[in-house]
C-alpha cells in the first residue's frame, strides 16, 4: 500500500515542482521525500548518499530560503505552502445522525423491508372495503415501524460511540504543540502549523511532527516503535557526524545492523527518548511517514462484513421461498377459478375484480414471508453488547464488528506495545548464578539477589548513576528506567538515595562511550554495555565469595551467562565499580571520549537482563485463542531473534520444525505482493471508494495477491513475520481475507494502521496506540490489555448464537404463518390471523424475544469451539430440523384448530347469550345448536347437556359461501374459534420461544435459564400482555368482544403450545438432514482449503524446511543488489 503513495510521490517531476514558483527555492519535494524514504527503508545509511548527492544540509539550507539560527522569515509562507505542502491533517467531520441513519438504511434487508411496507400499506388501503379500511393500514405500518426502529437504534448507538471517540482525539490532539524559530523568536505553534524549512527545537518527550533533518544534536535518541515497531533507541545526529560514522564503516557494511550509523532523519510520528537539539522540517502532510499511511485510511474501502453476507444470504433464500409460495398460490387460485368459471360457464365483471384479489393475495405471501424482526433482533443484540462489552474496556466503534469478532479465525498481533508493555524491565542478574526476576511482582527484596553488604554497591551503580526519572513522568533512557523500576519494586526510592549519595564527578553516557560513569566519595562507579564492561574488570564481587579474580574459568562462566541472555533477545548491561586511591588519572581520554580510569582495574558487580516484558496477561489470552480455534500470528517491525523469542515465550511459536518465521520483505518478495484485482499492477488509477469510482465510471479497486500459490504454501505455516513494514502486514492480511478467514489485526503504532482498517476487527491500544491507529480500529482496548481480545471473541460468538437462536425462533413464525396464509386464502378466502395479531407476533414479541436471547451473559464454554465460518450458511441442518419439525407440529394444531375445533373445544354460557345481539344466532357462537322450524332460529333448549362446543366461524365455507362474515358485519363481534387460534398460536412461539434457547440439541433447555434475569421476566411480561390483549383486545385485536376466553379454553391453549417442547425432545432423536442448499456456502470454503491440505497434509518438517531454503537462496541473491524493496 505504501508503495502505492510513494511511487505516486517519486512521479511528480522537478520541473512541475519548480513551475508553482520563480527560483527561489531550489529543490524538489520528490527529492525531500526520497531522502526520508530511504531513511524509512535504510539498510545501511542510503539518506546520507542522497544528502551527499545534493551536497548536504548547507546547501539544503539555502534551497529551502530558510537560516538554522533564526529560522523562516515568514514573507513565502503562500509560495511555500503551494510548492510543499502544508502540515495539517484533513479535517473529517464526524458523521451526522442523518448520515448514520442514512448509512442504516444501506443495509439490504432493511431496504426489502421498507419497499414491503410501502406496498403493503398501499395494497392494503386500496383494496379493503369501508368496514375494513381504516385498520387496512398497520400491518404495513408496523414493517414500517420495525425498519424506523432498528436504523435508530443502530444510529443512536454508534453516534454515541463516535463521539466518544472524538472527545478521546480531542485531549490528545490539543497537547500536540511545538518551538520554532521564526524571524529569530522561538514561538509555540501547534503541530499542523509547521512548514517545510521551519526550524524546530528538540527536546525529550516530544513527538515529531512533520519528517525533519537534525541540524543539531547532543546524545539525541528516537523511539521509533509507533512507525517501525521496534524498541532499540534509534540514535540521531548531525548529517556530519553521521556522514562520518558512514564512511569508517563503509567497508565493513555486509555485516553492521540497520542502525549502526547514526541517522540524520527525524520520521513523523515517532519520539525524543533522550537529548536534545534542533531540526529542520522537510516533509509535511500526505507525503510524510503519518501522512503516507493517513491518506489511505482517508478512502472509503467498503467492505461487507461476515454477519451481512450471511444474512443476505438468508434474506435471499426467504425471498426465493415467499416468491416460491406466491407462485404456487397465484397458480392454484387461478386454477380453482378457472374450474368454477368452466362448471358454471359464466365470466362477469366482479370476476375481474376476483382475479386482481388474487394477485394481491400471491403480495400478501411475499411480504408475510419476509421476517421483519430479524433486523431489530441483530440491532438490539449488537446495541446491547456493545455496552456490555464497554465494561470490559473494549469500545465499539463500529457496531458490527462486536459480532465479526466471534467468527475470527485468525489474529495478526503487533508485538511492541500490544503483546509487549513497551517498556523496559530487568528481568535477569548474574552474580554466581543466572536468577530470574519475577517481573510481575509489585513487591521485591534486593537480598534475595545481593547480600546486604553490596546493596550499597548496586544501588550507586545502577540509579545513582545515571539521570533518568519516573517521576513526575517517565523521562530518560529506557534502560536507566527499568532499573529504577526494579529498585522501586525492592523498596528503595531512587530520589533518596541520589540526594544520599552525591557525586563529585559525572562521565555521561554517549552513543560512542558506551558506558556512563560517576565518581561517589573515593569510588568509581560504572555501568555500560556488558562485553566493554566486562572486558575493563579483572576481579568479581561474587556475592558468596567476596572479591576474586577473573581468571579463564570465571570468564568463561561470565560470557556464557551473557550470551544465554543474549539468546532470549535481553539487553545485557554491566555494572562495576572501582575504589580509588586518588592517584588516577582523571583528565586523559581516548578518541572515544573514554578515560583510563573506567577501562581496567574494575570489580565486576553483576550483569543484568533488561528487555520489553509481555503483557502478563497474554500467554493466557493467546492459549484461550488457540482453545478456541484462532490462530495467533505476532506481525513485528523487530529482528527474526527478538521477535522468536517473544513469540515462544507468549505461546505462539511452540515448534520451530512445525512453524516458520519470515522476514516481511522476503515474505512479500516470495508472494509478489499486493496488486489491483484488475490492472494486475501494484500501481493503477483505479479509485478506491465507490464515490470516486461512479465519477469517473471505473471500477473500484480490489486488492489481491499476485502469486497466490505461493501465499497458500506459506501462510498455514507463518507464525511470526519479523521486519515488517506497513505494506507487509497489509498484504497479509490481505491474503488472509481473500481465503475467506474471518481476520482481527492488533496494534499501537501509526505503521499498523492500514492492516488495522483491512482487517474484519482492528483492535487498537486506547493508552498507547496512536491516533492514526485508533482512528483505524473497529474497536479500541482502553486499558491495553490483550486479554480484552478473547472476552470480545466471548461477545461476538455470543452475539451469533443470539442471532442464530432468533432464526429458528422467527422463522418458524415465518413458515407457519406463510404455509396458513396459503392454505386458508386457497381453502377458506380468508387470513387466519388479522393483521393487528401478526403485528403483535412479529414485532412487539420478536422485539421482546431479542432482547431476551441477546441479553444471555457469554460463557467460557464459547471458546471450547472452533469458530464459525465466514462461508458458513447462518441456519445450520440441526436448525433447519427444528424449524421444519415445529412448524408442521404448529400448522398440524392450526389446521386442527381451523378445521375440527367445533368438535372439542368447549364454549360456555355468557351473559352475551341473552344479548341482542345473538338472539336466534347462537349458532354463531355454538356448534351444535338445534335449529327451530318454526321461529327459525337457533337456540340451545338444555345448555348445560347440549350446547357446549365453540361454532365453526370461518368466514366462508369451504364451496365459497358465506359464513361467520354475515354476523361480522352486523355485530362486529370477533369468533371466539379464532381466538383461540390467535392466542394458541402465541402460546406455541411462547414454548417455541423457550427451545430457541438452545440450538445445539441440548438435552436441557432451561438451563441457566435464571443467570439472565430478564429472559423469565420477558416470558412472565409477554404471557401478561397476551392476556390482556385476548381479554380486553375486543375488535381491536380480533379477540371475541365478551372478556376473550374462559379459563378452560386459556389451558387448552397453553396445553397444545407446550406441545412444542415434547416435539423438540422427539426432534432431538431424529437424525439432522444431509440437505446440500445449507452447505452451499460451507463448500466453497471446504474447495478453498484444497489448496492448502495437500501441503499440509505432506511431512510438515520437510515443507517447512524447504521453504526455509528457498528464503536462504532469495536472499543470498539479493546482496551485494543496490536496491530497496518498497
Amino acid at each position: 500500500m505504501l508503495q502505492v503513495v510513494l511511487s505516486d510521490e517519486q512521479n511528480l517531476s522537478i520541473s512541475q515542482d519548480l513551475s508553482h514558483l520563480g527560483s527561489n527555492f531550489r529543490i524538489s519535494k520528490q527529492t525531500l521525500v526520497k531522502i526520508v524514504s530511504a531513511a524509512q527503508e535504510r539498510l545501511f545509511a542510503e539518506e546520507i548518499d542522497e544528502l551527499e548527492n545534493i551536497d548536504g544540509l548547507q546547501n539544503l539550507e539555502m534551497s529551502l530560503c530558510t537560516n538554522f539560527t533564526k529560522g523562516l522569515k515568514g514573507d513565502d509562507f503562500k509560495e511555500r505552502e503551494i510548492l510543499f505542502g502544508n502540515n495539517k491533517k484533513p479535517v473529517i467531520p464526524p458523521k451526522t445522525y442523518i448520515k448514520l441513519l442514512l448509512q442504516a438504511l444501506e443495509d439490504f434487508i432493511m431496504r426489502v423491508l421498507l419497499v414491503a411496507s410501502i406496498v403493503s400499506i398501499i395494497i392494503g388501503v386500496a383494496t379493503a372495503d369501508d368496514d375494513h379500511r381504516s385498520l387496512a393500514w398497520i400491518e404495513g405500518f408496523a414493517i414500517f415501524i420495525a425498519v424506523f426502529v432498528c436504523c435508530n437504534v443502530t444510529a443512536v448507538n454508534d453516534y454515541q460511540k463516535e463521539r466518544q471517540f472524538q472527545s478521546l482525539n480531542q485531549m490528545a490532539d490539543s497537547r500536540k504543540t511545538v518551538t520554532v524559530w521564526r524571524d529569530g523568536c522561538k514561538i509555540d505553534l501547534h503541530q499542523s502549523l509547521v512548514m517545510v524549512g521551519d526550524i524546530i527545537q528538540i527536546f525529550e518527550g516530544m513527538e515529531i511532527p512533520a519528517d525533519c533533518l537534525v541540524v543539531e544534536a547532543a546524545e539525541l535518541t528516537s523511539d521509533e516503535s509507533a512507525m517501525t515497531g521496534e524498541t532499540d533507541p534509534i540514535k540521531k545526529d548531525t548529517y556530519v557526524n553521521c556522514k562520518k560514522q558512514r564512511d569508517k564503516l563503509k567497508d565493513q557494511q555486509n555485516s553492521c545492523g540497520r542502525h549502526d550509523v547514526s541517522s540524520p532523519v527525524m520520521l513523523s510520528g515517532t519520539k525524543v527518548l533522550s537529548g536534545e537539539g534542533k531540526m529542520i522540517v522537510v516533509v509535511v502532510g500526505d507525503s510524510s511517514c503519518v501522512g503516507k499511511i493517513s491518506s489511505l485510511l482517508a478512502t472509503e474501502d467498503v467492505q461487507t462484513t461476515p454477519l451481512q453476507e450471511k444474512l443476505e444470504a438468508i434474506a435471499q433464500d426467504v425471498g426465493k421461498f415467499g416468491l416460491v409460495s406466491s407462485a404456487l398460490i397465484l397458480f392454484i387460485l387461478l386454477l380453482r377459478f378457472a374450474i368454477e368459471r368452466i362448471k358454471d360457464n359464466s365470466f362477469e365483471k366482479d370476476h375481474i375484480k376476483e382475479m386482481l384479489n388474487f394477485i394481491i393475495i400471491s403480495i400478501t405471501v411475499i411480504v408475510v414471508a419476509i421476517p421483519e424482526g430479524l433486523p431489530l433482533a441483530v440491532t438490539l443484540s449488537l446495541a446491547y453488547s456493545t455496552k456490555r462489552m464497554l465494561k470490559d474496556n473494549n469500545l465499539v466503534r463500529k457496531m458490527a464488528a462486536c459480532e465479526t469478532m466471534g467468527g475470527a479465525d485468525m489474529v495478526c498481533s503487533d508485538k511492541t506495545g500490544t503483546l509487549t508493555q513497551n517498556k523496559m524491565f530487568m528481568v535477569s542478574i548474574w552474580n554466581d548464578t543466572l536468577m530470574d526476576i519475577d517481573v510481575y511482582n509489585e513487591q521485591l527484596n534486593l537480598s534475595t539477589y545481593f547480600p546486604s553488604q553490596m546493596h550499597d554497591l548496586y544501588v550507586q551503580a545502577s540509579i545513582v548513576n545515571g539521570t533518568a526519572m519516573i517521576r513526575p513522568e517517565e523521562k530518560g533512557s529506557k534502560t536507566e528506567i527499568a532499573m529504577i523500576l526494579f529498585a522501586e519494586k525492592c523498596g528503595i526510592i531512587y530520589e533518596k538515595e541520589r540526594e544520599l549519595h552525591v557525586a563529585s564527578m559525572k562521565i555521561p553516557f554517549s552513543s560512542k562511550r558506551k558506558r556512563m560513569a560517576m565518581i561517589i566519595g573515593k569510588r568509581l562507579v560504572i555501568k555500560g554495555a556488558s562485553e566493554i564492561i566486562l572486558e575493563g574488570c579483572n576481579k568479581l564481587h561474587s556475592k558468596s565469595q567476596g572479591i576474586i579474580s577473573i581468571d579463564s574459568m570465571v570468564r568463561q562462566n561470565i560470557e556464557k551467562a551473557i550470551e544465554n541472555m543474549a539468546s532470549k533477545s535481553l539487553r545485557t548491561i554491566g555494572l562495576a565499580y572501582r575504589e580509588l586511591d586518588g592517584t588516577e588519572d582523571l583528565t586523559n581520554k581516548n578518541d572515544k571520549g573514554v578515560y583510563n580510569v573506567e577501562t581496567e582495574n574494575l570489580i565486576l558487580i553483576a550483569i543484568v537482563g533488561i528487555k520489553d516484558i509481555l503483557r502478563p496477561e497474554v500467554p493466557g489470552a493467546v492459549a484461550s485463542c488457540k482453545t478456541a480455534g484462532i490462530k495467533v500470528r505476532m506481525v513485528t517491525g523487530d529482528n527474526k531473534i527478538t521477535a522468536k523469542a517473544i513469540a515462544k515465550e507468549c505461546g505462539i511459536l511452540i515448534d520451530e520444525n512445525q512453524s516458520l518465521v519470515l522476514e516481511g520483505p522476503d515474505f512479500v518478495n516470495r508472494i509478489g505482493g499486493v496488486i489491483c484485482k484488475w490492472c494486475k499492477t501494484a500501481i493503477c488509477d483505479c479509485p478506491r471508494d465507490q464515490t470516486t469510482a461512479k465519477q469517473i465510471g471505473k471500477q473500484v479497486r480490489v486488492d489481491t495477491i499476485k502469486n497466490g500459490e505461493e501465499f497458500d504454501k506459506l501462510y498455514p505455516f507463518l507464525d511470526v513475520l519479523a521486519r515488517s513494514r506497513p505494506e507487509d502486514k497489509y498484504a497479509l492480511v490481505t491474503g488472509l481475507l481473500e481465503r475467506g478467514h474471518v481476520v482481527a489485526v492488533t496494534g499501537d503504532g501509526t505503521n499498523d494502521a492500514p492492516a488495522l482498517k483491512k482487517a474484519d476487527v482492528g483492535f487498537a491500544m486506547g493508552i498507547a496506540g496512536t491516533e492514526v491507529a485508533r482512528e483505524s480500529a473497529s474497536i479500541i482496548l482502553l486499558d491495553d490489555n490483550f486479554s480484552s481480545i478473547v472476552k470480545a471473541v466471548m461477545w461476538g460468538r455470543n452475539i451469533y448464537d443470539s442471532i442464530k437462536k432468533f432464526l429458528q425462533f422467527q422463522l418458524t413464525v415465518n413458515v407457519v404463518a406463510v404455509t396458513m396464509t396459503l392454505i386458508s386464502s386457497v381453502l377458506l378466502k380468508q387470513e387466519v390471523l388479522e393483521p393487528i395479531q401478526m403485528l403483535w407476533v412479529n414485532l412487539i414479541m420478536d422485539t421482546f424475544a431479542s432482547l431476551a436471547l441477546a441479553t444471555e451473559t457469554p460463557t467460557e464454554e464459547l471458546l471450547q469451539r472452533k469458530p464459525h465460518n465466514r462461508n458458513e450458511y447462518m441456519i445450520s441442518q440441526k436448525m433447519f430440523k427444528h424449524i421444519i419439525g415445529q412448524a408442521i407440529f404448529q400448522m398440524i394444531v392450526m389446521l386442527v384448530l381451523l378445521f375440527s375445533a367445533q368438535d372439542f373445544i368447549p364454549e360456555f354460557k355468557g351473559q352475551e347469550d341473552d344479548s341482542k345481539d345473538f338472539q336466534g344466532k347462537l349458532q354463531y357462537k355454538y356448534s351444535n345448536t338445534q335449529y327451530d322450524d318454526k321461529l327459525k332460529i337457533h337456540s340451545c333448549p338444555n345448555y348445560q347437556d347440549y350446547c357446549n362446543l365453540v361454532s365453526f366461524s370461518t368466514d366462508f365455507y369451504v364451496d365459497g359461501s358465506e359464513n361467520y362474515e354475515a354476523f361480522y358485519k352486523e355485530t362486529y363481534i370477533p369468533s371466539r374459534q379464532f381466538t383461540v387460534i390467535f392466542n394458541t398460536f402465541v402460546m406455541m412461539q411462547l414454548f417455541n420461544f423457550m427451545n430457541a434457547r438452545r440450538i445445539k440439541d441440548e438435552l436441557n433447555i432451561f438451563s441457566g435459564i435464571f443467570t439472565n434475569i430478564l429472559f423469565p421476566i420477558i416470558v412472565i411480561g409477554i404471557l401478561t400482555l397476551q392476556i390482556i390483549l385476548v381479554t380486553f383486545g375486543g375488535i381491536v385485536f380480533h379477540c371475541y368482544t365478551y372478556f376473550g376466553l374462559r379459563i378452560e379454553q386459556w389451558l387448552i391453549c397453553v396445553a397444545l403450545g407446550s406441545g412444542g417442547l415434547f416435539v423438540r425432545m422427539i426432534l432431538r432423536l431424529i437424525p439432522d438432514p444431509k440437505l446440500a442448499f445449507l452447505n452451499k456456502l460451507g463448500q466453497e470454503e471446504k474447495e478453498a482449503h484444497k489448496l492448502v491440505s495437500p501441503t499440509a497434509q505432506n511431512n510438515i518438517s520437510y515443507q517447512i524446511q524447504v521453504i526455509r531454503q528457498e528464503s536462504e537462496l532469495a536472499n543470498l541473491n539479493d546482496q551485494g543488489l543496490d536496491s530497496r524493496m518498497m
